[in-house]
């Protein structure tokens, strides 16, 4: 069935996991995969930009659910592994980034769409622990209450802005989207009577979890442990924010404007679609956020970046290149 294409976004965690519990040069086993491979082929990947068969059932969503299972034992099989002594030296770091670009690949993506489940509870929640187990739970309130509402304008910190570099917009964007989540949960607090920055702060009670998590980990595992997996959650949400960066990047909507088909960038890379359960047809994404993600649609008249998200992520890290290439598609749109 159709919907098996979508089971293609295992292949990083799997990856990963193998060179886990193998160590040595299979310890890196993901960033090639997901870095070299993955990039050469969504430059050369055809694009498909039919609609997608709705008679596959409740397939998509089993897809979507197994992958919270498939991204947990990624990150247990880096802790045994460090913990064991199979990754020892130099391969523990490499295990930590080639877990963490997994999680930022098939855990982060899977949580962008399971947090869109409002009326599933039970879904959300399986989405905030894909984020907590990277130690980005604020992305739940940041991303639904803030990008949504403010997307395109420069009230949005995950919006980049035209001429802002990716480092530029690393630097701004990872405390800001924090500290606007953490304001917008207070805000809800407060509406409630309730204290803003209290326990029921949705960003001051999962940060604190986290940080108890670490505290466990530490405590159990030991200091290599907690540094490993440090590091695999920040190579998470690198990758998170890289795409928060090529989603948007210098495209405005103005105050008031709704949101429209020009406000993402989109593409139909077919390697992109089915790796990311179509996050590349962000355009649709943005103008039907609760839209599941196998029934997202392509269109027209969106603007359109000449790869994939795996064959621009070199582009994004070379400014220089990436304006070179970005920029006249901009003007020509505009």
């Amino acid at each position: 069935m159709y919907a098996f294409r979508y089971t293609l976004s295992f292949l990083p965690v799997l990856i990963a996991i193998a060179g886990n519990l193998s160590g040595g040069f299979w310890a890196a086993g993901n960033i090639i995969f997901s870095l070299v491979f993955m990039v050469i082929i969504d430059w050369f990947a055809p694009s498909d930009r039919h609609k997608i068969p709705q008679h596959d059932g409740g397939l998509p969503d089993a897809v979507l659910l197994f992958s919270v299972v498939v991204h947990t034992l990624g990150l247990l099989s880096l802790l045994y592994g460090v913990w064991s002594g199979i990754l020892t030296g130099g391969a523990v770091w490499l295990a930590a980034v080639s877990t963490g670009f997994a999680a930022g690949i098939l855990g982060i993506t899977a949580a962008h769409e399971l947090i869109h489940r409002e009326r599933n509870k039970w879904m959300q929640n399986l989405g905030i622990w894909n984020l907590f187990i990277v130690c980005y739970t604020h992305f739940f309130t940041e991303h639904r209450l803030v990008h949504h509402v403010k997307v395109g304008t420069a009230e949005d910190p995950a919006t980049a802005r035209y001429g802002e570099s990716f480092y530029a917009f690393l630097v701004r964007t990872v405390p800001a989207q924090y500290l606007s989540a953490l304001r917008t949960d207070a805000r809800v607090q407060q509406r409630k009577s309730q204290r803003p920055y209290g326990w029921h702060n949705f960003t001051v009670r999962t940060s604190l979890l986290q940080v108890a998590f670490m505290a466990l980990i530490y405590l159990g595992l030991g200091g290599m442990v907690l540094g490993a997996y440090i590091v695999q959650s920040v190579a998470a949400f690198f990758l998170l924010e890289y795409v928060n960066y090529i989603e948007h990047y210098g495209l405005v909507r103005a105050n008031g404007e709704r949101v429209g088909k020009q406000h993402a960038w989109q593409s139909d890379s077919i390697s992109s679609r089915f790796t990311l359960f179509e996050l590349s047809r962000h355009a649709d994404h943005h103008m039907r956020a609760a839209k599941p993600y196998h029934t997202l649609d392509s269109h027209d008249d969106s603007p359109r970046l000449p790869a994939g998200y795996f064959g621009m992520f070199y582009l994004a890290l070379i400014p220089p290149l990436f304006f070179k290439v970005v920029h006249p598609r901009i003007k020509a749109f505009s």
